[in-house]
């Protein structure tokens, strides 16, 4: 219930030694103009104090922009003692806080003290509980306790690292008995919400901090195991100018984040209005705004940074409007460069901004949309390829040729149906009937199908039926597309939605047209892999539904005008018909079957000369042949 990212707590080590220089000068010299005698300003160099504090602050920032609860960071100083800055209370998790009590706190001073007091309070206050936990009825207080301990500090070498570490785990175990140990209540009134909690897990993170020049006999550490998986500890090694960025790392894998480059954003340039250049920001938000991403990229290039560029779709295509799916918070990576503040700032005035795939093959594919709501940043994810595609137009190419192929698809296709040379009888007989069903019936172009472009409507369909065999759970949820789109149909409603722009379509004709198109489709593809015994039983639905359609739409345009505007009834008499759409498939009788192959007057007399022909063929216009002398 509670995982360890619920309790962060840093410990910032306030010795002597960290009031030394960084040794990464910054130059502090920022005039424009020098005239002459002008004595420039000397670089400056910030201190391993401001280093450390500045780092584990922009941390916080991140977590707190993203989780605004339920993600609970402590700060401990510690010098000759151990400086409690906050506590788990929400009201004192916030950057204004922390930043007062840093204040209160002042600059490294001469004296003695080390991080072994800041480490110990750090885990009492893992013992300590968290609103959420304190609320707790005792009946459900048999949760885990975890947390993570961020000790930012400078030891000589390994041994000192591997002391400190037992120290940790030691404090931990003597506190894990004190708070299993029953107390008595001194007072009446005393409550359990005052008793400290059992720590089951610590993840105890030791980043030792170096000047850039000096060097240093501690060597990083993968995670390892201490006390039976009761801690866990990882040692990394950092000089202090690159604390920040360490920690802007650290923090995606410890609040599984990840990170997205919105590139070429239109940005104006402030000696020259008239120009714009293309700039880059980086973005944190939730890992689970890429899940639609990963599927597609390898593992090393999950771990990496999502490039998408700025797209303005044409119209109304596209935006905020189209993102029905959850929302993730947002937060820029560098809040304080230019370009972040800018995006920023025009997110916050109510536009919105979509996002694309770059794509080597050509076309626009739409992938995220970033908003702004309530004062906060939301990336929303729009979905696959499909939903909210931009093809290109028909004649891009040179000579005017099609250039809205299924390129992605051909690919995947091609990837599937490799012929490799097999040994047995029958090998090659089996490979070539296997490319025949998958290419029976195949559209080439975007714009020539219709099954192929409404995504999430026809899944599982359009990727089960194309499998060898199919279970009878597998069955059982094509159905269930099929019973879908059925219903779908009867109420009068196409998912243009789901559809490219250059496809859809809002009137009653264009409708009626493109579910005719649709149930043609399903039926090609559901026939050119029907070669077991699953698949015909699929078949067989379709042929159902689709006969089942058919004469629903049958009779004069009177009663289908009152059809049509009105819900379908269990009382609605079934249209006319012969019953044989689907004389070519054996099937058992069943209920619909009946229904439709019951015998029903004729809606109109047949012809005369079928009548009088009886079994034989009739002939039409018999006398045509004939001389007819005309009457003078």
């Amino acid at each position: 219930m509670f995982p360890t990212n619920h309790k962060t707590i840093f410990v910032l080590d306030h010795t002597p030694y960290f009031g030394i220089s960084s040794d990464n000068p910054i130059d502090f010299d920022v005039a424009k103009s020098r005239g002459p005698g002008y004595v420039p300003l000397p670089p400056v160099c910030k201190s391993l104090w401001t280093c450390s504090v500045e780092a584990a602050v922009e941390y916080c920032r991140i977590v707190w922009d993203l989780f605004p609860e339920g993600k609970l960071v402590r700060f401990v100083v510690s010098d000759s003692s151990a400086h409690i800055l906050n506590t788990w209370a929400t009201t004192q998790q916030n950057i204004t806080h922390i930043l007062n009590g840093l204040c209160l706190v002042g600059p490294v001073r001469r004296g003695a003290g080390g991080d072994v007091v800041g480490l110990c309070a750090a885990i009492e206050g893992l013992a300590e509980s968290s609103p959420t936990q304190a609320t707790r009825p005792p009946p459900e207080r048999h949760f885990q306790n975890r947390g993570r301990i961020i000790c930012i500090t400078s030891a000589r070498d390994d041994d000192s690292i591997r002391s400190l570490a037992e120290i940790a785990l030691n404090t931990l175990v003597q506190q894990n008995k004190k708070a299993s140990t029953p107390q008595p209540p001194t007072t009446g009134d005393a409550t359990t919400s005052s008793q400290n909690l059992v720590v089951h897990y610590c993840h105890l993170v030791i980043i030792n901090v170096t000047p850039e020049k000096a060097d240093t006999r501690v060597n990083n550490q993968p995670v390892t195991e201490m006390g039976g998986g009761l801690m866990s500890v990882e040692v990394i090694v950092c000089r202090a100018s690159a604390l920040a960025s360490l920690l802007g790392r650290l923090v995606l894998p410890h609040y599984k984040l990840a990170i997205t480059t919105v590139t070429g954003i239109p940005m104006k340039e402030e000696q020259n209005a008239s120009s714009s250049a293309n700039y880059d920001v980086e973005i944190i938000h939730s890992a689970e705004a890429h899940a639609g991403l990963r599927a597609t990229q390898t593992a090393q290039e999950a771990t990496e940074s999502v490039v998408l560029r700025w797209w303005t779709p044409r119209g109304a295509e596209g935006g905020a409007g189209g993102c029905n799916g959850p929302l993730w918070r947002v937060t820029p990576a560098d809040v304080a460069s230019r370009p972040s503040a800018c995006l920023v700032n025009f997110l916050l005035n109510g536009r919105s901004v979509t996002l694309e795939v770059p794509r080597k093959g050509g076309g626009r594919s739409a992938s995220h949309v970033l908003a702004a709501q309530g004062g906060e940043l939301w990336i929303g994810a729009l979905g696959g390829r499909t939903p909210y595609d931009d093809p290109p137009a028909l004649s891009e190419g040179a000579g005017g040729r099609v250039t809205d192929y299924r390129i992605k698809e051909f690919g995947a296709l091609m990837q599937q149906n490799k012929l490799h040379p097999l040994r047995g009888a029958g090998s090659n007989a089996r490979s070539r009937a296997r490319l025949q069903r998958h290419t029976t019936y195949w559209p080439l172009t975007i714009s020539s199908t219709l099954i192929f472009n409404l995504g999430s409507v026809m899944e599982p369909l359009t990727r089960l039926v194309v499998q060898e065999s199919l279970t009878e759970e597998e069955v059982d949820s094509c159905r269930g597309v099929l019973l879908s789109l059925l219903g779908m149909e009867s109420r009068h409603e196409f998912p243009s939605a789901q559809l490219p722009s250059n496809l859809r379509g809002k009137s009653s004709g264009r409708r009626e047209e493109q579910w005719r198109q649709v149930w043609g489709e399903l039926e090609a593809l559901i026939r050119a892999h029907s070669a077991s015994p699953a698949h015909r039983a699929l078949l067989r639905t379709l042929l159902e539904c689709r006969s089942h359609n058919n004469h629903g739409a049958e009779g004069d345009s009177s009663r289908a005008t009152v059809i049509r505007a009105t819900t379908d009834s269990p009382l609605s008499p079934v249209g006319a018909g012969n019953g044989n759409g689907s004389s070519d498939v054996w099937a058992p009788r069943n209920v619909l079957d009946a229904l439709l192959g019951a015998p029903r007057p004729p809606r109109r007399p047949d012809f005369a000369g079928r009548m009088a022909a009886g079994s034989r063929v009739a002939t039409l216009y018999p006398h045509l042949q004939q001389d007819v002398e005309a009457p003078h």
